[in-house]
């Protein structure tokens, strides 16, 4: 309740500032830029999602950064390894895909690093954007291989801690360490979602609100849900 009391006043305080949008002033480098960022969703799939450490928040966050892209039409890749072997991507994300213009078309790869597929490579350089925004599973294989590799390829890396997760969460903090320590930058999903959005008073604003709202809703039933295991 809390949650969406604070996302509520945020809303209705944003509707009574100024609109500084108009004219941009010069911002850090490293912040998320729409025109910029890209979205990447690595390996989030049937067979080994049941046994990854808080599999419901790594899916409805992933979820919302998908959604996030859509607001702000983000160029998405969507990966999935092995899948003969480890099944397709979880119905959960599959649907939100489907329901995008975004689409399900997902890359299928053997190698665990996203750049040892070489259309990985080609479509991320199709899509024009030099920060790339990083979800999925798992944390310590997939996830940082993938991103050690694209800083090679000197990309701007943004890794949604609570948007990738791993079986066990001594391993997901290892590999947090690891790639903040390479040198990529470390965010949560809302932390990505305002900084892409940049201002309030616009039509992009509106709708990152209303998936806010939802959001506080969801946390509180998955809070709920956790405390009665």
């Amino acid at each position: 309740m809390r949650l969406q009391q604070l996302t509520k006043r945020r809303g209705a305080l944003a509707t009574k500032m100024t609109d500084h949008t108009a004219k941009r002033l010069p911002r850090h480098p490293k912040l998320l830029d729409s025109d910029r960022a890209c979205l990447i969703v690595i390996d989030v799939q049937t067979v080994l999602f049941p046994h990854i450490w808080e599999n419901a928040r790594l899916a409805r966050n992933i979820s919302h950064m998908i959604e996030v892209a859509k607001i702000h039409d983000l160029p998405v890749i969507l990966t999935e390894h092995n899948p003969s072997g480890l099944g397709s991507t979880i119905d959960e994300l599959k649907s939100v895909f489907e329901s995008t213009e975004i689409g399900y078309n997902p890359l299928e790869k053997d190698v665990f690093s996203c750049c040892g597929h070489s259309d990985f490579l080609v479509n991320l350089k199709k899509a024009g954007r030099d920060q790339v925004i990083v979800t999925g599973m798992e944390s310590h294989i997939c996830v940082s291989q993938t991103v050690l590799d694209l800083m090679t390829y000197k990309y701007e890396i943004h890794v949604v801690d609570d948007a990738v997760r791993a079986r066990t969460r001594n391993s997901h903090k290892i590999a947090i360490k690891k790639m903040r320590d390479a040198g990529a930058i470390i965010c949560d999903w809302e932390m990505a979602a305002y900084e892409l959005t940049y201002g309030a008073n616009t039509e992009k604003f509106k709708e990152l609100l209303n998936l806010m709202k939802r959001a506080a809703s969801e946390e509180s039933e998955l809070q709920s849900m956790l405390k009665s295991r």
